[in-house]
């Protein structure tokens, strides 16, 4: 499994994920997401990726720096707080553990990087199966929260030590 920087080029692949019902479920107007995911790619505090399984895309993928967000900055984070919000696209690879790889893969970057003090996520909560995916990675659960896409579950893995 990689990440691979997500490119102009990627942006149909994209398109077509945002337009399945799993992907819609939780990621809303498709236009408008894809607007979003197409705005971050010159974003200075946004990373999105192109998830793939060999050379074949299966996923997208963003992580954020939280504290310069202006709703972040509301909260009180440790300095260099990630974020990270990812999709699967192909539904062949859904219930396969792939999104559990995935985040693993991406926690291995930022944990890497000796500034990181916590990670984020805020899936909904009814997203059962991303919430699994993020306790099998090490996420812990932190609590409810109200954010501007909605309610959410505050999750986090903060640096040891």
């Amino acid at each position: 499994m990689s990440l691979n920087a997500l490119r102009l080029e990627d942006l149909p692949i994209i398109a077509r994920w945002l337009d399945r019902p799993h992907v819609m479920r939780w990621w809303g107007d498709p236009e408008e997401e894809l607007s979003q995911i197409a705005a971050h790619l010159v974003e200075p505090n946004i990373a999105p990726f192109l998830a793939c399984e060999g050379s074949r895309p299966i996923g997208y993928m963003h992580v954020y720096h939280a504290n310069p967000d202006a709703f972040w900055a509301a909260h009180e984070l440790p300095q260099q707080t990630f974020g990270i919000d990812l999709f699967l696209g192909e539904t062949d690879v859904i219930g396969r553990g792939m999104g559990t790889r995935l985040i693993k893969l991406i926690l291995r970057r930022l944990l890497a990087l000796p500034e990181t003090a916590r990670i984020q996520v805020d899936p909904a909560p009814a997203n059962a199966a991303a919430i699994r995916a993020y306790e099998k990675a090490g996420f812990q659960r932190r609590g409810p929260i109200d954010t501007p896409d909605g309610a959410a579950l505050y999750m986090t893995i903060d640096r040891e030590g």
